[in-house]
């Protein structure tokens, strides 16, 4: 028996635990700020056996396995709620947290209601009521029975077997994402819902987790890596580092990568543009310690974000367990209007269908709409997806997609087109005429609006940044608004290019003297306030507009802060207005 502590709806990781407290050496360091800014009291009245219970989308955001960390670190028996965000649910099985699927518990139980639960039997006790919770699939009860996924590889315990696609099943057409997962398995078909073992074929890690990576990495029996070459480590959230525990979480992660020889980046950028310029290409399975991985759809490859204990499995046997998802079809056709831009069109779409719409699912992106995009477009919707939920974003590689991979001197290993009678759980048609500027108001990617009803808004700081919108175009997008212009007094304007490459682009086209003769702030690329933990955070009441990636409480900065998110154009127009403005304003 155990006592619960309830929570409403889409609880985010950051408010699981605060990204100012993700660089702590330990999981014990860290446990005592759970939930701090919406129950300062939690970790202090929480027991060992309690329950959380939650409504729906409980764990959305960011691919950081230390909120599920931090809740088992506490003593939580299990997490029960409506629904999960994908990334915390499987990051919770992975470090062996039950998180159990019950539609009905959360609306007839109150805070202090002491609860049990059969986890076998899928049987909840509350009251002397009992309620049926969903069974998990046999691997992942298989791999909380063996306390976690790590726990094989200390002992050595026998992987279970892949529930993929057997021969002598009928053939079906596929999905990209499908085809992708048939082929990381070794296999001629999958479907949704299957779980497969895949080989990966590139993993990638940056400075907000590899530091726990390591240390479980090393209290390992027998610790190996299995294709160092497949590795790449970027340190971009908080660079140059902002304090002595930072400093020594880099320090690890930069003296374990030259002990390994894994590929190393730092002062280069945002992981995921560094990534899409070096190393991404079509049809790969690549595993990021980062939620937004899904960028890499962009190119045709699928990404997804995973927390730090899938990410050391997959390096030491390079293969790990995938569930197939079902996917979402968008069909693209016709060409944004001008002054509308790929922000606002998947600001749109996140709008439209929530911010779990997506979940557990690949968002799928085709039709002649689609070659209008450019592969900054393409890299700004994919990476946004997350935000609905979804496990991965994926285009169909064409022209474009083929002229980038040239231009950066790769090959592709597959390009990959779901086939004619692929099954799509559902298809959205979407005439890219209509779409028009979108500010998503706070605290929540899918509250959207049009920018109009926006106007007016005062702000006290504007962000041009992040792996989201701090591309070369979307710098030329903000200089050509704000040349010859001024940044309103009092407002902070932040412009921070996405990768070092994108910063000497910039100064060569003159970019740079632009936002500096206007007032802005040019900062070294690296993830910056968008995170919430480095350069730039706002205090109590202010109010941020952004092209970061989320608008959570709290994210940017204090968590009674307000943050709106917008394209490049309305976020340059509204710092030159010191209020949310459009670009036709200025």
């Amino acid at each position: 028996m155990g006592r619960i502590f309830k929570f409403d709806k889409d609880v985010d990781t950051d408010q699981i635990i605060a990204s100012q407290y993700l660089l702590f050496p330990t999981i014990d360091e860290m446990k005592s700020h759970t939930f701090e800014s919406l129950d300062s009291d939690f970790a202090s009245a929480v027991k060992p056996g309690d329950f959380v219970v939650a409504d729906d989308n409980f764990g959305c955001g960011s691919s950081r396995e230390q909120a599920p960390s931090v809740l088992k670190a506490l003593g939580v028996k299990a997490v029960i709620a409506k629904s999960f965000a994908r990334i915390f649910y499987r990051n919770a099985i992975n470090i062996g947290l039950p998180v159990i699927v019950c539609k009905e518990l959360h609306d007839e139980v109150n805070a202090g209601d002491e609860c049990e639960l059969s986890l076998e039997d899928g049987i909840i006790t509350v009251n002397g009521k009992t309620y049926t919770c969903t069974k998990l699939p046999a691997k992942m009860q298989a791999i909380l029975n063996q306390g976690g996924l790590i726990a094989s590889l200390n002992d050595e315990a026998e992987e279970s077997e892949s529930a993929a696609v057997t021969a002598g099943e009928a053939k079906h057409g596929m999905t990209i994402a499908e085809k992708i997962i048939a082929r990381a398995a070794g296999l001629s078909q999958v479907k949704a819902g299957d779980i497969a073992t895949v080989t990966l074929d590139r993993l990638m890690s940056n400075d907000g987790t590899t530091h726990l990576t390591i240390g479980m990495y090393e209290k390992l029996k027998n610790p190996h890596i299995a294709d160092k070459d497949k590795l790449v480590w970027i340190v971009d959230h908080n660079i140059p580092s902002d304090s002595p525990k930072t400093a020594a979480s880099q320090k690890k992660m930069r003296d374990f990568a030259k002990a390994n020889d894994i590929k190393f980046y730092e002062g280069e950028g945002v992981c995921h543009q560094v990534m899409m310029e070096n190393h991404v290409v079509p049809g790969e399975l690549i595993f990021g310690a980062d939620s937004h991985t899904c960028a890499y759809g962009a190119l045709g490859a699928f990404g997804t974000g995973v927390g730090c204990t899938d990410y050391l499995y997959a390096m030491v046997t390079g293969t790990s367990w995938v569930m197939v998802p079902g996917t979402l079809r968008f069909n693209l056709k016709g060409k944004l209007n001008d002054g509308v831009y790929a922000r606002d069109l998947i600001l749109s779409i996140i709008g439209k269908i929530g911010a779990n719409g997506a979940n557990y699912k690949a968002m799928e992106f085709a039709g002649e709409g689609l070659h209008s995009l450019s592969m900054a477009d393409r890299i700004s919707i994919c990476n946004l997806c997350v935000e609905a939920g979804a496990k991965t974003a994926l285009m169909e590689v064409d022209d474009v997609a083929m002229d980038y991979l040239k231009e950066h001197g790769r090959e592709p290993k597959a390009c990959f087109t779901s086939d004619d009678d692929a099954v799509f759980e559902q298809v959205y048609d979407i005439d890219l005429s209509t779409i028009q500027p979108i500010v998503a108001k706070p605290h929540f990617v899918d509250n959207v609006v049009p920018a109009k009803e926006s106007l007016g808004v005062k702000i006290d700081e504007a962000f041009l940044g992040s792996c989201n919108n701090g591309r070369i175009e979307d710098l030329r997008v903000g200089a050509a608004i704000i040349k010859g212009k001024k940044v309103a007094p009092k407002v902070r304007f932040l412009v921070v290019p996405a990768s070092r490459s994108v910063y000497l682009q910039a100064m060569k086209e003159g970019l740079l003297d632009i936002f500096m003769d206007a007032g802005a702030i040019v900062m070294n690329p690296n993830c910056s306030v968008c995170w919430g933990s480095c350069q730039g955070v706002i205090g109590e009441g202010e109010t941020l507009i952004s092209t970061g990636t989320r608008n959570f409480k709290g994210r940017a900065g204090h968590k009674d802060s307000f943050v709106y998110l917008a394209s490049a154009a309305t976020v340059t127009a509204s710092a030159i207005k010191g209020e949310i403005a459009t670009a036709d304003m200025v």
